[in-house]
């Protein structure tokens, strides 16, 4: 066979890689941007997010937008993102650790578990970050005795000890990357994979189910597979169908389908999700319902080049203002979103302005490596990022209350300088004096 007839099965191959490449460092910057953007809005209700960014208008390069600085946002600087992004890079950095592009090792739990352990006590060793917003249910299980050696049992024992009644999104929200290690594998082993590591921390049906539609999806829509809202719908019917004929575990509750289709059919928009609602605001399903009402939403947008270059920001900015759990709903949508659209759609005035962004595109280079889909080898062994400690020293207790108390103490002092630089701007405001132009009548009333 001649060079000229094997050139277009070769050519074709390079640009089913590049597709795919643009889609897997999609889904991971993608996510990190929802979590990074969301963060403006965490924990507001809509009236307020609105208030506090009246322009609607988000940016992090060249100048980022300001935070409405309060007690959840001090401890942040613009364009770092936050928790939901650091577990996700977890289950990433234990794949990349343990993987060779001819053996492809997916994280245990206990591998899972352990990377988590040291997260809560150390923080983010690679790029040497505080572990910063874990939630309640997390928390209490990551600090359990015997966590480390059976997960599961502990976290189930946790979830027993709410009344069976929590199911928070805080493994919805680190799911992604399982769609992208799978994505070689049958959709009933991503389905498997994702239940196993939601239930390290999130046992309830409810989040398991979740997790299992979550990483489906991501996996679909990178490989292609997911071009009309009727491509989405059949993912979620199979993940529906795996978990009751599968993953079902005994003496779980029934699942409430009703109110899991309410969450994820689309109907109502963000609107009926009600992402704000106090009581509510972490609950899977509205993290689940806002990424698939917004995949739904881009299937419907993306005409083409021009309109893939503006939905993504589009949709994320709509997605934020509506407040409640913004980062993590805005993290799952993103992974999403930045699967189906690629990298290459996303605003490069929020990926410039993302502060460990070219780390995290590197991590994604490597892990298209490790799949096949980019030429040069990997080895995880030899990258320190990837190890559990990241390649730096344990720091012992006494060290990380020091650490602690310094950032308390960054954080006091720049709540203290946003409070005078507002009763500045108040206190000139009203030094101003009143006046009404002398060409003008006064109005009859």
């Amino acid at each position: 066979m001649s060079p000229v007839d094997i050139l277009p099965q070769q050519a074709l191959t390079n640009l089913l890689h590049s597709a795919l490449q643009d889609r897997i460092i999609g889904v991971l910057i993608g996510s990190a941007l929802g979590d990074t953007i969301g963060l403006y809005t965490e924990f507001l209700f809509s009236a307020q997010a609105k208030s506090a960014y009246p322009s609607g208008i988000f940016t992090l390069h060249p100048t980022p937008t300001p935070f409405k600085l309060d007690r959840h946002r001090a401890p942040f600087s613009a364009g770092h993102w936050t928790d939901d992004t650091d577990h996700a890079l977890l289950l990433l950095l234990t794949f990349l650790h343990n993987s060779t592009s001819s053996r492809l090792v997916v994280p245990t739990q206990t591998d899972f578990a352990e990377r988590l352990r040291i997260w809560v006590s150390q923080g983010f060793k690679p790029l040497d970050t505080m572990p910063l917003g874990l939630g309640r249910l997390m928390g209490t299980a990551l600090t359990s005795k015997g966590f480390d050696i059976d997960p599961e049992k502990v976290a189930r024992e946790c979830w027993e000890g709410t009344g069976r009644k929590a199911a928070p999104n805080g493994s919805l929200m680190r799911t992604h990357p399982l769609g992208l290690m799978t994505l070689w594998e049958e959709e009933a082993k991503c389905f498997e994979i994702a239940a196993d590591i939601s239930r390290v921390t999130h046992v309830d049906p409810r989040c398991v189910i979740a997790c299992v539609v979550g990483s489906g999806l991501v996996r679909a829509v990178v490989r292609g597979e997911v071009n009309t809202e009727q491509d989405v719908e059949g993912v979620i019917e199979r993940a529906k169908k795996w978990y009751e004929d599968v993953g079902k575990q005994a003496g779980d509750p029934e699942v409430d389908w009703k109110e899991f289709e309410s969450h994820v059919s689309g109907e109502g928009g963000l609107e009926g999700l009600k992402l704000d609602d106090g009581h509510a605001i972490g609950y899977v399903y509205k993290t689940l319902g806002a990424g698939v009402v917004l995949l739904r939403m881009a299937v419907q947008r993306n005409h083409g080049v021009l309109d893939r270059v503006r939905v993504f920001e589009e949709l994320i900015t709509e997605l934020v203002m509506h407040g409640g759990d913004a980062d993590t709903n805005a993290c799952f949508s993103g992974a999403l979103l930045g699967g189906y659209l690629g990298f290459s759609a996303l605003p490069d005035h929020w990926k410039n302005g993302m502060v460990h962004g070219k780390w995290l595109v590197g991590k994604a280079e490597s892990l298209c490596q490790v799949l096949n889909v980019k030429k040069g080898e990997y080895n995880g062994q030899e990258d320190a990022d990837t190890a559990p400690l990241g390649g730096k020293a344990v720091v012992s207790q006494q060290e990380m209350e020091g650490k602690w108390m310094v950032f308390q103490q960054e954080t006091m002092k720049k709540m203290d300088e946003a409070k005078k630089a507002e009763e500045a701007k108040n206190a000139e405001s009203n030094s101003k004096p009143s006046w009404s132009a002398p060409w003008k009548k006064p109005k009859q009333h």
